[in-house]
């Protein structure tokens, strides 16, 4: 009973996630959550992973644990480090801080088992995590044609090339990328956003 009452707790403190909004903005025009996101993104990788020389259960793991630390932290998007708002090495400390506070509960197996896959999302150095990390770019990129224009606040001349160099590493997803370029393309056009030439590389 001890021990689940610790689980409990971590799963307590991980629901957070439900209830943690990004800057997507969907369909319905509501903002989504970042339990939203990685469903979506798990279920990108079970499909696309197929025929993919990776562990695709591993990918799936890393995909469900990759933004974890924002149950704490709040969604620190990409607009906000590309500006300058915040630095990545500002990030990174407030996402450590916050893996230890979600973990804090679990016994030691799940806890390095977790923190383990997250820290490989983090710095990528498998081809697993490698694949989750470009998948996780073009969810993003999906949500963005899906929800158009009028929701590309901020900095939408950072949107286009998001992509391109987490896809790279995977030549068979570049279809996949051209095609939601070419809708975000024309939500570009419909809202009358200069779209560049090397948006297209």
């Amino acid at each position: 009973m001890k021990n689940q009452d610790k689980i409990f707790r971590f799963l307590n403190k991980a629901g957070d996630l439900k209830s943690t909004i990004r800057y997507i903005t969907l369909k319905d025009g509501r903002k989504e959550s970042s339990a939203e996101h990685s469903w979506r993104l798990v279920l990108m990788v079970m499909i696309m992973g197929k025929g993919m020389k990776i562990n695709t259960d591993k990918a799936m793991k890393i995909a469900l644990v990759h933004d974890i630390a924002e149950a704490v932290t709040g969604d620190i998007n990409y607009d906000k480090v590309a500006s300058g708002e915040i630095s990545k090495k500002e990030k990174q400390r407030m996402e450590e801080k916050a893996m230890k506070e979600i973990l804090g509960p679990l016994d030691l197996k799940n806890k390095k088992e977790i923190y383990n896959l997250w820290k490989e999302y983090e710095n990528s150095p498998t081809r697993e995590a490698k694949f989750v990390k470009a998948l996780d770019k073009l969810e993003t990129l999906l949500s963005l044609a899906e929800s158009g224009h009028k929701t590309y606040l901020g900095h939408p001349e950072f949107i286009p090339n998001y992509a391109d160099q987490a896809v790279n590493n995977f030549p068979e997803l570049k279809s996949m990328l051209k095609e939601i370029k070419l809708k975000i393309k024309k939500e570009f056009k419909k809202g009358k956003i200069p779209w560049k030439k090397e948006y297209n590389n």
